[in-house]
């Protein structure tokens, strides 16, 4: 895998893309290639306001341009947003680069959100360009991450680093002991880079989130920030994944292929 910086931010939403793309281009300045950001990032993640807050992506002006700074700093940014298309509602992560935008509709929705919002059907691997060689990139939100078959999918479908943006409303210490269960072993069991980070979220005069964490493809921590204040953390990453390893080193042992799915 071509090796590049990531970035990834827990930001408190706000009105319009200002600290979206603020961030975007303290990202680039540090020489990040891609950068990312919460569920809902961009909306805020408020079901019960989904009329009022979602967006049409090819027609609002937050969005476009977030995808105009990206195009004009030459990274990827995958950021969240409350999604409308025509009576109906999804909880929708886009990730753009300058190949295009590729959107992952949330395919297993919490049980407040069920009642509101439409289910995803598909796992597209989206892919940016880092030095001329393509990166290949899953995106699974919040809760999916406790469900090893969406992080199998990508994998089985060329992933090298799956995105993992959460709107929990966890602090950032309840959100480090659950993520610490879980993310490693998605990591681990596909030889693949996670990234996580959460929103922030308040909920009347309290303010709840918060965390950003990235993990190796062997499940180990390489940047983490769980303090109770916004944040932007950095990992380079990259290099030779377990799957590119030669066969039969069982200390870089790819585990994902060696699975013998036809027992299952």
């Amino acid at each position: 895998m071509e090796k590049l910086k990531l970035a990834a931010a827990s930001i408190m939403p706000s009105s319009g893309a200002e600290k979206i793309t603020a961030l975007m281009r303290e990202a680039a300045e540090d020489g990040a290639s891609l950068i990312l950001f919460p569920e809902c990032s961009l909306t805020g993640y408020e079901p019960d306001r989904a009329a009022e807050l979602s967006i049409v992506p090819d027609d609002c002006e937050s969005a476009a341009k977030v995808r105009k700074t990206a195009d004009e700093l030459g990274i990827a940014v995958c950021f969240g947003y409350m999604e409308r298309s025509g009576d109906k509602f999804y909880i929708t992560q886009e990730l753009y680069s300058g190949s295009g935008a590729v959107r992952y509709r949330k395919t297993h929705l919490g049980n407040h959100e069920k009642d509101i919002f439409s289910a995803g059907n598909s796992f597209l691997v989206a892919e940016i360009d880092v030095n001329g060689e393509p990166v290949r990139i899953g995106m699974q939100l919040c809760w999916e991450s406790h469900i090893p078959e969406i992080s199998g999918t990508y994998r089985e479908n060329g992933a090298e680093i799956l995105l993992v943006p959460y709107a929990s409303g966890m602090s950032g210490e309840r959100c480090r002991e659950n993520w610490m269960v879980h993310l490693p072993a998605r990591a681990s069991d596909n030889g693949c880079f996670i990234a996580a980070c959460n929103l922030f979220l308040k909920r009347g005069d309290e303010i709840k989130g918060g965390g950003a964490a990235v993990f190796d493809p062997k499940g180990r921590v390489i940047a983490e920030d769980f303090s109770s204040g916004e944040c932007i953390i950095y990992a380079e990453i990259g290099g030779s994944l377990p799957r590119e390893l030669p066969d039969g080193d069982m200390h870089n042992i790819s585990y994902f292929d060696r699975v013998r799915r036809e027992l299952f």
